[in-house]
């Protein structure tokens, strides 16, 4: 098979839900010679829907290597040490990515979320109050592809706090959902997570 028609195939599995097939065809285009940056990007957001961190991690710091300044990359590993609990890690990756593009809303969400497991309620605070380029639609997306990240315990506690200044940036929708990562992954839906 060739390695465009390997890499096309990829994208239709992964879009289609079917996460370790697509994961499966990744790596056959990668070894056919397709486009590192773009093959690792493409599996390392399959591994991360799948829970599989540590591999995402590794795949977009492979491309981190051949492109220092590749921003993408660094948003998506920032996303995968969220998931890995390398909360510093993340941040320094969510903030390189914010520097270059102010306009992530998840970012700010995910770098803030960071902060606040750290302990850092001033800085998770600033983050949250930062997403407001942050829409509804952008949070089911992350939710529906990374949604069995770990339970985040502080961030909850500080999301649910009466008269929180992201109350007014959140919809309810938005925040029940946020609160919802960690939930488990429905079977029947290729593996990916669902909200409650």
């Amino acid at each position: 098979m060739k390695n465009i028609d390997s890499l096309r195939e990829a994208k239709l599995l992964f879009s289609a839900g079917r996460l370790e097939k697509s994961i499966e065809y990744f790596t056959i285009a990668l070894e056919n010679g397709a486009d590192t940056a773009d093959t690792c990007l493409n599996r390392g957001a399959a591994e991360m829907a799948a829970g599989r961190y540590q591999e995402a991690e590794a795949d977009f710091s492979r491309v981190i290597e051949q492109d220092a300044e590749h921003e993408r990359a660094r948003y998506f590993r920032g996303v995968a040490r969220i998931g890995l609990g390398d909360y510093n890690g993340a941040i320094e990756d969510l903030t390189f990515s914010l520097i270059r593009n102010n306009d992530r809303g998840i970012a700010h969400l995910l770098r803030g979320v960071a902060y606040s497991e750290l302990g850092n309620e001033r800085d998770a605070v600033l983050d949250l109050n930062s997403a407001k380029a942050f829409s509804d639609a952008e949070l089911k997306s992350f939710k529906k592809l990374f949604g069995d990240m770990p339970a985040f315990t502080r961030t909850k506690a500080l999301m649910t706090k009466k008269n929180a200044p992201w109350n007014n940036l959140l919809s309810n929708d938005a925040l029940q959902v946020l609160s919802g990562l960690g939930a488990e992954k429905d079977p029947d839906d290729g593996g990916i997570a669902r909200s409650s």
